[in-house]
């Protein structure tokens, strides 16, 4: 894959709303920090009155780590061969740091003024400012990132009665690690609150341990072509995640892929329609009749597309 140069202009929407926003937290902090009392409000109910306190500085260094943390995103995404993935990322970032910072001067103003109270608006004005600090450098981003490569693969050359099937295995230990830290968190989320509220312990133990066995599902999976079609079943739990009938599938080739290309990793859902993607790479897609895409990221795609090839092409002759 290669990349396309980006002018000073792209280069500077890209890393100039972080440091702008890292600069805001860094004012607001020299000019009003001195005068914030020890303990201020960091805690709203719904209509905006405080409802907990305490030290603003540990909230303050949180914002900053995550504001210098968006600035090294943004300058390294310029050297990124996979903007859309940068893009992504930056986005994320962008919008968390936005956030942070727009509340930390929030807070740090009205408990300076001796209002400390947080009305809903200022929700908005919060997202608004993640947004104006997010959009750009996503958008410059995804504008420079290059076509994604497709490939066509001539058909494996059988007999015509020949029975075709190909399978591989792939998966991510980084899938694996995030489902064991998410269920050990929710436990203990579950057993440190128990006490205060057992119906919330329970339900937010709950949701966290689902999330958390959903990524060991997706930690190691199988994909198989075969005179049914594509298929796409966790190889742990034997759950199905992809079923593409022969009947279904208009054409078959393999992508470089990247995983902003389908916004992210995991069992992604989109415009483009559905991809199992665990790294950058290869990936066996199946075109669908009538529009959208099936689409596993594996190393030995290129194999996996000639063998479906080759059984569509049966299909056609038959």
């Amino acid at each position: 894959m290669t990349t396309r140069s980006m002018g000073t202009g792209a280069r500077v929407a890209v890393v100039a709303p972080s440091v702008v926003v890292a600069a805001a937290l860094v004012v607001v902090a020299v000019t009003v920090g001195p005068r914030l009392p020890a303990g201020v409000a960091t805690h709203f109910d719904g209509s905006g009155t405080p409802n907990g306190w305490g030290s603003p500085w540990v909230f303050f260094w949180i914002t900053a780590a995550v504001a210098v943390g968006a600035i090294v995103l943004a300058v390294a995404a310029l050297r990124f061969r996979d903007r859309r993935t940068a893009a992504m990322l930056t986005l994320v970032a962008h919008l968390l740091a936005g956030v942070l910072v727009t509340v930390w001067i929030v807070i740090a103003l009205t408990n300076t003024a001796g209002d400390p109270t947080m009305p809903w608006w200022w929700t908005v004005v919060a997202l608004v400012v993640a947004v104006a600090a997010a959009l750009p450098p996503a958008l410059v981003l995804v504008r420079a990132a290059p076509p994604v490569p497709a490939h066509d693969v001539r058909p494996l050359d059988v007999a015509p009665d020949a029975r075709v099937a190909w399978r591989a295995r792939i998966g991510s230990r980084l899938f694996a690690g995030i489902g064991a830290a998410v269920v050990l968190v929710g436990a203990l989320a579950t057993w440190l609150t128990a006490t205060e509220d057992l119906g919330i312990a329970v339900f937010t133990g709950a949701v966290m341990v689902l999330a958390g066995l959903s990524a060991f599902v997706l930690a190691r999976v199988e994909v198989t072509v075969d005179r049914r079609g594509m298929r796409l079943t966790s190889t742990w739990t034997r759950i199905p995640l992809m079923r593409v009938p022969l009947d279904r599938i208009e054409s078959c080739g393999f992508e470089d892929v990247s995983p902003g290309q389908w916004g992210g990793w995991g069992y992604r859902i989109s415009g483009r329609g559905v991809a199992y993607v665990a790294r950058s790479g290869p990936g066996l897609v199946a075109r669908l009749r009538g529009g959208g895409a099936r689409m596993v990221t594996v190393p030995d795609a290129e194999r996996g597309a000639a063998a479906l090839g080759a059984l569509l092409a049966a299909r056609e002759s038959a």
